[in-house]
């Protein structure tokens, strides 16, 4: 009987290791935060608030991380794991305009505060990146006011450079099969955090909800 009982914890060990193993290769995840369990009117303490007043809302059964409509300035927030290449960071993000001219700017980015940086600018109409403060490549992009949006960026190594791949797209929509924009850098990238961004210059909060960073697969 014990035999039998030992035998059986064995199984049931091995099986939930292999689930853990085929979960984690089958999604890739190396952070998500969906803010399901955060407490409301915080920060969940994995999150390294850089500027701005960020903190944890619910509207209906949705929680998700707000950040107030003021300061009209640049914040960012920081997460995930430290990383050089071979990684795409993901986050779905509400943006509201208020009237016909005045709209937020979001995104998100890698290698920390000073690497790359995607920035979806309704204002513009474009997907722009940035590589520190400077825009190094930019793609034409219509925003859906009022709905939440999904945004993507990825950094790979190509052996010679680094890839830059980005795609933005309304959320509830098809997941576009190509990049909107693509950029190489032959400079080295600094290791760094993921980072998810928000200038809400029309007044109005930004929501950020579902933060990724996930593991490429190697080929």
């Amino acid at each position: 009987m014990v035999q039998i009982c030992s035998g059986m914890r064995v199984f049931v060990i091995v099986g939930l290791m292999w689930v853990v193993v085929a979960t984690s290769v089958r999604g890739g995840d190396l952070f998500h935060e969906d803010f399901s369990h955060a407490k409301i009117g915080s920060v969940p303490s994995r999150l390294l608030i850089l500027g701005g007043e960020f903190s944890v809302i619910k509207a209906g059964k949705e929680r998700f991380l707000e950040l107030a409509e003021k300061p009209l300035d640049l914040h960012a927030v920081m997460f995930g794991p430290t990383k050089k290449d071979g990684v795409t960071v993901g986050a779905r993000v509400l943006g509201f305009r208020k009237g016909r001219r005045s709209y937020p700017a979001f995104g998100l980015g890698l290698n920390g505060v000073s690497g790359y940086r995607l920035m979806v600018s309704p204002a513009k109409e474009q997907l722009e990146l940035f590589k520190g403060e400077g825009v190094v490549k930019t793609a034409p992009f219509a925003w859906k006011p009022d709905g939440w949006t999904q945004v993507r960026l990825r950094c790979q190594s190509t052996g010679s450079a680094w890839e830059l791949a980005a795609k933005a797209w309304p959320d509830g929509e098809k997941e576009p099969a190509r990049w909107s924009l693509s950029w190489k850098d032959k400079e080295s990238p600094l290791a760094g955090r993921a980072t998810i961004w928000g200038a809400p210059y029309a007044g109005t909060p930004i929501r950020f909800d579902d933060l990724r960073v996930i593991k490429l697969k190697q080929d």
